[in-house]
Protein backbone atom coordinates (compact mmCIF):
# COMPACT_ATOMS: atom_id res chain seq x y z
CA UNK A 1 0.00 0.00 0.00
CA UNK A 2 2.93 2.35 0.89
CA UNK A 3 5.14 1.25 -2.20
CA UNK A 4 3.08 0.20 -4.82
CA UNK A 5 0.07 2.68 -3.54
CA UNK A 6 1.70 5.79 -2.75
CA UNK A 7 4.61 5.70 -4.21
CA UNK A 8 3.98 3.70 -7.31
CA UNK A 9 6.43 1.09 -7.83
CA UNK A 10 6.45 -2.23 -8.69
CA UNK A 11 5.90 -5.78 -7.19
CA UNK A 12 9.14 -6.45 -7.91
CA UNK A 13 10.32 -2.98 -6.79
CA UNK A 14 8.57 -2.62 -3.78
CA UNK A 15 9.67 -5.87 -1.89
CA UNK A 16 13.20 -4.10 -1.96
CA UNK A 17 11.86 -1.77 0.87
CA UNK A 18 12.12 -5.03 3.06
CA UNK A 19 15.93 -4.29 2.89
CA UNK A 20 14.93 -1.95 5.71
CA UNK A 21 13.52 -4.41 8.27
CA UNK A 22 16.52 -6.70 7.46
CA UNK A 23 18.93 -4.17 8.13
CA UNK A 24 17.30 -3.78 11.48
CA UNK A 25 16.86 -7.58 11.95
CA UNK A 26 20.86 -8.08 11.44
CA UNK A 27 21.44 -5.35 13.82
CA UNK A 28 19.11 -6.93 16.41
CA UNK A 29 21.60 -10.35 15.87
CA UNK A 30 24.84 -8.88 15.94
CA UNK A 31 23.37 -7.28 19.64
CA UNK A 32 22.09 -10.51 21.22
CA UNK A 33 25.18 -12.18 20.16
CA UNK A 34 27.46 -9.34 21.54
CA UNK A 35 24.98 -9.12 24.93
CA UNK A 36 25.03 -13.36 25.19
CA UNK A 37 28.38 -13.30 27.15
CA UNK A 38 27.30 -10.98 30.04
CA UNK A 39 23.77 -13.53 30.29
CA UNK A 40 26.46 -16.15 29.97
CA UNK A 41 28.31 -15.05 33.17
CA UNK A 42 25.45 -14.19 35.30
CA UNK A 43 23.84 -17.73 35.22
CA UNK A 44 27.66 -19.39 35.91
CA UNK A 45 27.36 -17.00 38.81
CA UNK A 46 24.23 -18.29 39.57
CA UNK A 47 25.55 -21.88 39.71
CA UNK A 48 23.83 -22.23 36.16
CA UNK A 49 20.27 -21.30 37.35
CA UNK A 50 18.49 -19.10 35.39
CA UNK A 51 16.86 -15.77 36.35
CA UNK A 52 14.19 -15.72 33.39
CA UNK A 53 14.01 -11.70 33.80
CA UNK A 54 18.05 -11.46 32.97
CA UNK A 55 16.98 -11.83 29.22
CA UNK A 56 13.92 -8.95 29.21
CA UNK A 57 16.12 -5.87 28.69
CA UNK A 58 17.10 -5.92 24.95
CA UNK A 59 12.76 -6.60 24.49
CA UNK A 60 13.13 -3.19 26.46
CA UNK A 61 14.80 -1.28 23.56
CA UNK A 62 12.69 -3.74 20.65
CA UNK A 63 9.46 -2.26 22.38
CA UNK A 64 10.58 1.46 22.38
CA UNK A 65 12.05 0.54 18.50
CA UNK A 66 9.12 -1.31 17.54
CA UNK A 67 6.61 1.05 18.17
CA UNK A 68 9.01 4.45 17.79
CA UNK A 69 9.14 2.71 14.03
CA UNK A 70 5.51 2.40 13.43
CA UNK A 71 4.67 5.89 14.06
CA UNK A 72 7.96 6.98 11.34
CA UNK A 73 6.42 4.89 8.84
CA UNK A 74 3.07 5.53 9.10
CA UNK A 75 3.39 9.37 9.18
CA UNK A 76 6.61 9.30 6.65
CA UNK A 77 4.80 6.98 3.67
CA UNK A 78 1.32 8.05 3.17
CA UNK A 79 2.11 10.96 1.30
CA UNK A 80 4.57 10.23 -1.50
CA UNK A 81 6.20 14.19 -1.26
CA UNK A 82 8.50 12.16 1.48
CA UNK A 83 12.06 10.72 0.11
CA UNK A 84 11.19 7.15 -0.20
CA UNK A 85 14.80 5.91 1.68
CA UNK A 86 12.92 7.46 5.07
CA UNK A 87 10.34 5.37 5.03
CA UNK A 88 12.34 2.43 4.26
CA UNK A 89 14.76 3.35 7.18
CA UNK A 90 11.47 3.21 9.89
CA UNK A 91 12.03 -0.25 8.82
CA UNK A 92 14.91 -1.02 10.46
CA UNK A 93 13.34 -0.02 14.19
CA UNK A 94 10.94 -2.38 13.26
CA UNK A 95 12.91 -5.02 12.08
CA UNK A 96 15.16 -4.39 15.41
CA UNK A 97 11.88 -4.45 17.35
CA UNK A 98 10.43 -7.38 16.43
CA UNK A 99 13.65 -9.50 16.41
CA UNK A 100 14.63 -8.68 19.94
CA UNK A 101 10.95 -9.01 21.65
CA UNK A 102 10.42 -12.02 19.99
CA UNK A 103 13.75 -13.67 20.53
CA UNK A 104 14.07 -12.52 24.16
CA UNK A 105 10.50 -12.73 25.05
CA UNK A 106 10.52 -16.42 23.67
CA UNK A 107 13.99 -16.93 26.00
CA UNK A 108 11.77 -15.98 29.04
CA UNK A 109 9.11 -19.05 28.69
CA UNK A 110 11.69 -21.13 28.24
CA UNK A 111 13.53 -20.21 31.45
CA UNK A 112 10.65 -19.52 32.93
CA UNK A 113 8.52 -22.77 32.51
CA UNK A 114 11.73 -25.14 31.80
CA UNK A 115 10.38 -28.38 31.10
CA UNK A 116 6.58 -27.12 30.90
CA UNK A 117 8.64 -24.64 28.38
CA UNK A 118 7.20 -26.89 24.96
CA UNK A 119 3.63 -26.31 26.26
CA UNK A 120 3.87 -22.74 27.10
CA UNK A 121 5.69 -21.92 23.75
CA UNK A 122 2.68 -23.99 22.05
CA UNK A 123 0.73 -21.59 23.56
CA UNK A 124 2.44 -18.80 22.67
CA UNK A 125 2.35 -20.17 19.27
CA UNK A 126 -0.83 -20.74 19.27
CA UNK A 127 -2.17 -17.12 20.35
CA UNK A 128 0.13 -15.30 17.73
CA UNK A 129 -1.23 -17.60 14.82
CA UNK A 130 -4.39 -16.45 15.62
CA UNK A 131 -4.03 -12.89 15.46
CA UNK A 132 -1.74 -13.38 12.45
CA UNK A 133 -4.71 -15.46 11.03
CA UNK A 134 -7.26 -12.98 12.20
CA UNK A 135 -5.56 -9.52 11.41
CA UNK A 136 -5.41 -9.69 7.79
CA UNK A 137 -9.13 -10.02 7.73
CA UNK A 138 -9.68 -6.64 8.49
CA UNK A 139 -6.23 -5.18 8.04
CA UNK A 140 -7.12 -4.00 4.39
CA UNK A 141 -9.99 -2.41 5.04
CA UNK A 142 -8.63 -0.53 8.08
CA UNK A 143 -5.35 1.23 6.26
CA UNK A 144 -8.23 2.12 3.60
CA UNK A 145 -10.76 3.51 5.79
CA UNK A 146 -8.31 5.13 8.35
CA UNK A 147 -5.28 6.15 6.30
CA UNK A 148 -1.91 4.77 6.17
CA UNK A 149 -0.79 7.15 9.04
CA UNK A 150 -3.82 6.74 11.38
CA UNK A 151 -4.01 3.33 10.88
CA UNK A 152 -0.37 2.86 11.73
CA UNK A 153 -1.12 5.49 14.74
CA UNK A 154 -3.59 3.05 16.18
CA UNK A 155 -1.12 0.66 15.76
CA UNK A 156 1.88 2.45 16.79
CA UNK A 157 -0.44 3.86 20.28
CA UNK A 158 -0.96 -0.37 21.41
CA UNK A 159 2.90 -0.98 20.81
CA UNK A 160 3.35 2.02 22.78
CA UNK A 161 1.39 1.15 25.80
CA UNK A 162 2.98 -2.45 25.98
CA UNK A 163 6.09 -1.17 26.18
CA UNK A 164 6.00 -1.21 29.90
CA UNK A 165 5.31 -4.88 29.95
CA UNK A 166 8.92 -5.75 30.01
CA UNK A 167 9.63 -3.24 32.87
CA UNK A 168 6.46 -4.86 34.60
CA UNK A 169 8.15 -8.07 34.25
CA UNK A 170 11.68 -7.46 35.14
CA UNK A 171 10.59 -5.54 38.08
CA UNK A 172 7.93 -8.15 39.66
CA UNK A 173 8.31 -11.59 37.53
CA UNK A 174 9.97 -13.08 40.16
CA UNK A 175 6.45 -12.39 42.12
CA UNK A 176 4.47 -13.41 39.42
CA UNK A 177 6.36 -17.09 38.74
CA UNK A 178 6.78 -17.43 42.41
CA UNK A 179 2.62 -17.75 42.41
CA UNK A 180 2.61 -20.29 39.94
CA UNK A 181 2.41 -23.79 39.82
CA UNK A 182 3.76 -24.35 36.21
CA UNK A 183 6.98 -22.32 36.88
CA UNK A 184 9.62 -24.57 38.89
CA UNK A 185 11.68 -21.32 39.71
CA UNK A 186 14.38 -22.91 40.84
CA UNK A 187 16.08 -19.41 41.23
CA UNK A 188 13.31 -18.67 43.39
CA UNK A 189 14.12 -21.85 45.48
CA UNK A 190 18.06 -21.00 45.56
CA UNK A 191 17.21 -17.73 47.25
CA UNK A 192 15.49 -19.11 50.10
CA UNK A 193 17.86 -21.30 50.97
CA UNK A 194 20.58 -18.80 50.91
CA UNK A 195 17.95 -17.00 53.32
CA UNK A 196 17.87 -19.11 55.47
CA UNK A 197 21.69 -20.39 55.62
CA UNK A 198 21.99 -16.58 55.83
CA UNK A 199 19.75 -16.62 59.12
CA UNK A 200 20.86 -19.65 60.51
CA UNK A 201 24.28 -18.48 60.15
CA UNK A 202 23.26 -14.98 62.00
CA UNK A 203 21.65 -17.07 64.96
CA UNK A 204 25.01 -19.21 65.37
CA UNK A 205 26.70 -16.09 65.54
CA UNK A 206 24.79 -14.81 68.00
CA UNK A 207 25.17 -17.33 69.72
CA UNK A 208 28.71 -18.13 69.36
CA UNK A 209 29.17 -14.28 70.87
CA UNK A 210 26.82 -15.11 73.66
CA UNK A 211 29.15 -18.03 74.85
CA UNK A 212 32.20 -16.22 74.48
CA UNK A 213 30.21 -12.66 76.67
CA UNK A 214 29.44 -15.79 79.16
CA UNK A 215 32.53 -17.26 79.72
CA UNK A 216 34.10 -13.36 79.80
CA UNK A 217 31.92 -12.73 82.34
CA UNK A 218 33.18 -16.08 84.36
CA UNK A 219 36.60 -15.41 84.10
CA UNK A 220 35.97 -11.97 85.91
Amino acid sequence: MVFQGVYGWSAGISGLAYFGMITGQIIAFIVVVLDNPRYAKKLAANNNIPVPEWRLPISMAGGVAFAGGLFWFGWTGYTGRIHWIVPVISGAFIGFGIFTIFLSLLNYIIDAYLMFAASALAANNFMRSLFGGIFPLFGTYMYKGMGIQWANTLLGCVAAVLVPMPVIFYLYGKRIRGKSKFAPAPDIAQDKRRDEEARVGSESSTDAEAANEREKNKEQ
